[in-house]
């Protein structure tokens, strides 16, 4: 019999026949309700004599999760963890010891592969009796172990993969090769790659398409000037990101454009360097969205391809990694790439005022007593609750629009500039001194307007080692 709680028992199940083939072939949706059977199960085993081989008894154990509806954007938790015990006892009226008992423990996921979404269709070109191959990163976005088999549609195929079974345990990468080795000179070749998770799916597909070329449209030569292949264009020479709190990301976006006038162009994306698992390329694989640190992309003449890039700092510093892009495919050479640089920080500063009146998008700080020709001051507080170290300074101007800057002999900021670090705060004194002009102060009016700016330290310090005029 199975012992365990309300929901593990309801998973466990015994049969005394092996799962049938064709249940292994049924949608999930059948495969639980074929597995039905009980938790308790009773045999008779007779007596076994001098000179007689025992007779035993074989008892298949099946689990099932429980059925959950997930969206395929919906975040996963951990995989589910699923406890019980066989006991083992003589079938008796009366209570009897237990003879044997066996642990079982079973978890229960979510199997998501993802893919680029540039390679749900591959093109491979080679001419007869050659081979050109393609690699297709495959993750494993779900939550739990998987095995897959992959496999071309149709035996026979000039179509072949390597390797045919994966094992991927969440959140692991690998790649697999698929080659395209025409043995006749036959035009073109369509088939589909099946990938699909052992043992009741899902199942995804990859379209493939392989064409024969002449002898003529060979790869160039090794000899071949490295002028001739065309370049790639980019509108940023590099991405950088300022501050980025920690726990949260940040994305960026470059256009990619071949100079080729009439070849399409492939290319790989991939991101390296000492921080390079804080910088990670977004794209879609079917109507998921994946993010992985490499993929393939095909740019057209004239067409621009939007590259994104996500920042998810780690720590609270400068990270550093390079975005390389490298030609691939009938034309490309060996070694020829070309590298975006990528830098970001975490942490960032946060700025607040205290011991002043806070407005919907301002703040509000009252004069009273002013009097002609003497010195009216005014303390409040500027606090830093972020996690980096901030550079402030203060401005004053006649009015809200920022035009006119107040002279310093009616208002001056005491301190003007300063370096506030992290979780701290900095007395800031406002003294004005009204003209000697006839001025009506006895209803209220804005007398000033001050700016505080604020930007991160540890950047302003690195822009001045690197500018002297700075």
């Amino acid at each position: 019999m199975i012992n365990a709680d309300a929901v593990a028992w309801r998973c466990f199940t015994f049969s005394k026949e092996p799962i049938h083939a064709s249940v292994k072939a049924a949608p999930r949706a059948d495969v639980v309700s074929q597995l039905a059977a009980p938790s308790v199960v009773s045999h008779l085993i007779p007596a076994s004599y001098d000179g007689q081989d025992p007779e035993f008894l074989i008892i298949w154990v099946l689990f099932h999760s429980p059925k959950k509806l997930i969206a395929s954007s919906e975040i996963l938790d951990s995989a589910e963890e699923f406890l019980a015990r066989i006991d083992i006892e003589v079938d008796s009226p009366n209570p009897t010891p237990v003879l044997q008992s066996v642990a079982l423990r079973a978890r229960a996921g979510v199997a998501r592969i993802h893919a680029p979404r540039d390679l749900q269709t591959m093109h491979l070109l080679s001419s007869v009796n050659s081979s050109t191959h393609h690699h297709l990163p495959l993750k494993n976005a779900g939550n739990i172990e998987v095995y897959l088999d992959i496999k071309v549609s149709v035996p026979g195929s000039h179509f072949s993969v390597d390797p045919e079974n994966l094992f991927l345990k969440p959140g692991e990468e690998h790649e697999v090769k698929v080659s395209f080795t025409p043995k006749n000179p036959k035009g073109r070749e369509e088939r589909v790659l099946t990938i699909f998770v052992q043992p009741f799916g899902p199942q995804y597909e990859v379209v493939l398409k392989g064409e024969v070329i002449s002898s003529e449209s060979k790869p160039l030569s090794p000899g071949s000037c490295f002028s001739d292949i065309p370049s790639i264009l980019s509108n940023k020479q590099f991405l950088t990101w300022g501050g980025v709190p920690l726990g949260r990301t940040q994305l960026q976006k470059l256009a990619l454009r071949s100079s080729s006038t009439s070849t399409t162009q492939h290319f790989r994306l991939l991101i390296r360097g000492q921080d390079q698992d804080c910088f990670q390329l977004q794209n879609t694989f079917g109507s998921e969205e994946r993010l992985t640190s490499n993929c393939e992309i095909r740019i057209r003449p004239k067409e621009d391809i939007i590259v994104s890039v996500l920042f998810a700092p780690t720590r609270l510093s400068c990270m550093l990694a390079k975005l390389e892009i490298k030609q691939l495919g009938s034309q490309s050479q060996p070694g020829i790439k070309f590298m975006i640089p990528l830098s970001g920080y975490g942490g960032t500063s946060n700025l607040i005022l205290e011991g002043v009146k806070k407005l919907s998008d301002s703040y509000m700080v009252t004069v009273n007593g002013l009097i002609p020709g003497k010195e009216s001051k005014v303390v409040f507080s500027v606090r830093n609750t972020g996690s980096r170290a901030a550079f402030v300074k203060a401005v004053g101007f006649k009015d809200s629009q920022k035009k006119v800057v107040l002279d310093p002999k009616v208002l001056r900021i005491i301190p003007d500039k300063f370096v506030l670090k992290e979780r701290t705060q900095e007395d800031v004194t406002l003294i004005y001194n009204p003209s000697d002009r006839k001025s009506d102060h006895k209803s209220a009016t804005e007398l000033s307007t001050i700016y505080f700016f604020g930007g991160d330290e540890i950047s302003r310090q690195q822009y001045r080692r690197q500018s002297p005029v700075a």
